[in-house]
């Protein structure tokens, strides 16, 4: 289905666009309102001026001697005197309006318009000058058009210069798309600023921020393949070799011992590519979005069930210590990764006739999962490598992929867990403490 992509460009032109007209409206109106007022006062000054302008004594001979000066146009007036009853002068000989008896200004209506008339008594004579209300909306018109003809003539202009301000404002932003689209899949070096401006630089520190993150990401994928390809070289060749020596045994004996080391090798091989396979999986999981509530004691009894058989060739005691019920939140089968590696790498490293105790302590302050055993235990100097790929401690002869201790250490980041090793105060073996975050409820 085909939608339309909003356009940055397209919402400014709109928006600008629509704030120029809905503000030339405004002004336009508001101009046309104040002329208007403007013209009320002035009008109604010129109409009192010319009714005080009459001489009060004036007498029907003396009406050829007025001298007022009477404007003949859109602002056209009307001045009539009496004398008494008699209507002694007119200034338009083709419109008559009849005496209008309020004193001062008023709004009368007559012959189908409406009129603003000014009356004046003095005497015995009465001054009466009129203007058409519509004569002065013609007036009002015309002086807010005057006034209006420079801004409709620039309207236009600015809203031509609008889209050119609008593309100089964006290209900054064209230009680190054009930057990014010329890139190769292995470019990811960061963003060039130049002269950005302030509303780009966050965009491109949060590119250099995910550049720098899938640099880090690839180096660790690169380091990992040829960690990976390091360690499965010697076993390879050693299944090579027990496999030629399968073929060249010389007896059933001889033979059947061949075999049994071949199959311990494809054991161990089979063993470190599972955990090669764990370990990638596990760099490339996000955190888990829809986490389970687990019984971490729960899980610890059944991985301790899974590995028993492990257990007893070994001839170790396995088993569980103190247990509270104790709930956790997270991935169910990253928790049981990391469960059964910190068991299974106890149980690998205690030699045979030893113990290991796992316990579930829960708190206030959070659950705790401890493993214990009666093994060697770890230096203390190699207590933050043991959590490196591959690493293995000197002196230790046990075979392992030295991948079970990197692999609980990627499970409890995800799950905001905090691992501590010691020695074991009732074992004095290594002592293992994982430690859950408090969740709320």
């Amino acid at each position: 289905m085909n939608t339309r992509r909003s356009s940055i460009k397209r919402t400014l032109l709109l928006w600008l666009v629509s704030a120029l007209f809905a503000l030339s409206a405004l002004f336009i109106a508001t101009t046309y309102v104040v002329e208007r007022i403007m013209l009320e006062h002035d009008q109604n000054g010129r109409l009192e001026q010319i009714a005080r302008a009459i001489p009060p004594n004036l007498k029907q001979a003396d009406v050829r001697a007025i001298n007022v000066k009477l404007h003949h146009g859109p602002d056209d007036f009307l001045l009539q005197i009496w004398d008494g009853g008699a209507e002694i002068y007119r200034s338009h000989d083709d419109l008559r309006l009849p005496r209008f008896s309020v004193p001062g200004f008023s709004i009368e209506s007559w012959g189908g318009q409406r009129w603003k008339v000014y009356v004046r008594r003095a005497q015995g004579h009465t001054i009466q000058v009129a203007q058409s209300l519509q004569a002065r909306a013609a007036i009002a018109r015309g002086r807010a058009l005057h006034t209006m003809v420079p801004l409709l003539l620039f309207i236009p202009v600015i809203g031509l210069c609008i889209p050119l301000c609008i593309d100089r404002a964006l290209r900054s932003l064209n230009q680190l798309s054009g930057e990014l689209h010329g890139r190769s899949a292995e470019t990811l070096a960061p963003v060039s600023r130049g002269d950005q401006p302030a509303e780009i630089v966050p965009l491109t520190e949060a590119l250099d921020t995910l550049f720098h993150r899938l640099r880090e990401a690839s180096d660790r994928q690169r380091k990992f393949i040829a960690d990976a390809s390091h360690e499965l070289r010697t076993p390879l060749a050693t299944l090579q070799v027990q496999t030629q020596v399968v073929e060249q045994s010389l007896g059933p004996a001889q033979q059947r011992a061949a075999l049994e080391a071949l199959k311990a090798g494809i054991k161990r091989t089979s063993h470190l590519a599972e955990q090669l396979l764990l370990t990638s999986q596990l760099e490339s999981a996000a955190p888990p979005a829809a986490a389970e509530v687990l019984r971490l004691d729960h899980l610890a009894r059944d991985v301790i069930m899974d590995l028993l058989p492990f257990s007893v060739s070994k001839d170790i005691d396995l088993g569980m210590g103190r247990t509270d019920p104790a709930t956790v939140t997270g991935s169910g089968y990253q928790l049981r990764l990391l469960v059964r590696n910190l068991i299974d790498n106890a149980i690998r490293y205690t030699p045979r006739g030893g113990r290991v105790d796992v316990a579930v302590e829960g708190g206030l302050g959070g659950v705790s999962l401890v493993v214990a055993d009666s093994g060697p235990g770890i230096p203390p100097q190699d207590h933050d490598r043991v959590f490196d790929r591959f690493y293995r401690c000197l002196g230790h002869d046990t075979p392992g992929s030295g991948l079970g201790l990197a692999i609980v250490k990627q499970v409890a980041v995800q799950h905001e867990a905090q691992i501590r090793l010691d020695r074991s105060a009732h074992l004095a073996g290594l002592e293992v403490t994982v430690r859950f975050p408090q969740r709320p409820a």
